[in-house]
């Protein structure tokens, strides 16, 4: 495997407690989240130089499968932290807050910081906007490099390694996928690069330096001036 360094893969809250049937859902997207977190987070501990941290929430809701009292609050199994791996515990849906998380991913001064995990409707969705705009990593998604220079950093979002769970609103039912297709669209170029686990496999075997975006790969040919030409902003 080719040599990785400055890369980070943050492991958002994949706890024994999102197996309850009936908590959080009927029904979870991604029938191949598992398999998926299992292969990136062995691709990452093989590759030098990258960084595994890890994220759980420790509920205050004593009913929660996910308070610190329950078994639900421990990592699955085949997410389960090893030694040297940072652990980060939060009791709001963003793990910036009251944790140092932030200060730890900026001093790593990372390339790209590659994020997966549970619910993508939730923690995952509130972590990487959180990251986005707390610019963790340096980053030019949604804004312009004020010195007119290409951004130097990556935030990726793996689509096929966040799941979330059907929800209900003003009397209609929204599936588990659409729900998970809906918060990844509003997420993907605002605030991050939105690929999938065999892209990043797949440049994590290939190159430590090149970019991991899909639609830089796409934009090559007919932009040469790179990925400053892809920043842009709805707001």
């Amino acid at each position: 495997m080719a040599s990785q360094t400055r890369t980070a893969l943050l492991l958002i809250d994949i706890q024994q407690g999102f197996s309850h049937p009936t908590h959080w859902g009927t029904q979870r997207s991604t029938p191949q989240f598992e398999q998926n977190v299992t292969a990136l987070l062995a691709a990452f501990r093989t590759t030098p130089g990258a960084h595994v941290l890890h994220v759980c929430h420790h509920s205050t809701f004593l009913g929660s499968p996910l308070h610190p009292s329950k078994p639900g609050a421990d990592f699955m199994p085949y997410a389960r932290p090893i030694k040297g791996e940072a652990v980060f515990s939060k009791t709001t849906n963003s793990p910036f807050i009251e944790t140092d998380l932030a200060d730890v991913l900026r001093q790593l001064n990372l390339q790209r910081l590659v994020i997966i995990g549970l619910m993508t409707a939730h923690c995952v969705s509130t972590t990487l906007r959180a990251a986005s705009n707390l610019r963790v990593v340096n980053h030019g998604y949604g804004c312009v490099v004020k010195d007119g220079s290409e951004p130097q950093a990556e935030i990726i979002l793996v689509q096929d390694a966040t799941a979330t769970f059907n929800v209900q609103f003003d009397g209609r039912e929204y599936d588990a996928e659409a729900v998970h297709a809906i918060h990844l669209a509003t997420m993907k170029d605002e605030f991050c690069d939105v690929t999938t686990t065999a892209h990043v496999l797949g440049r994590m075997q290939a190159s430590g330096t090149q970019s991991w975006s899909e639609r830089t790969l796409i934009d090559a040919d007919s932009k040469p001036q790179g990925r400053q030409a892809r920043i842009s902003s709805r707001l």
